[in-house]
């Protein structure tokens, strides 16, 4: 290959700078990619913890939900118990009175 004008010189810088901006593109969405996927992945890990957190809350609330309806029937039964008591006890002064 001769060179015998400058334009032949200049269709060879041309050539290799369009190989060298078709390497660097190459190289820039290669990495743009896997950044993406990496980001993605994240992404991913923290939408399950969200999902993993909202579970154990929402858990953690139906737990309390059904142990206070269970502790209100606790509470009411103890006080029933305690007002019986009171009652029985109540009879015993009265018939020590007598």
């Amino acid at each position: 290959m001769l060179l015998t004008t400058s334009e032949d010189l200049l269709f060879v810088v041309l050539a290799f700078c369009a190989l060298w901006l078709t390497v660097f593109l190459s190289w820039f969405l290669y990495y743009l990619i896997a950044i993406s996927r990496d980001v993605e992945t994240l992404l991913r890990q923290g939408r399950k913890a969200v999902e993993t957190v909202d579970h154990l809350t929402h858990a953690v609330y139906e737990k309390f939900e059904h142990s206070a309806a269970s502790l209100t029937l606790i509470a009411q039964a103890v006080k029933e118990l305690v007002i019986w008591v009171m009652q029985e006890r109540n009879k015993k002064v009265r018939k020590k009175r007598e």
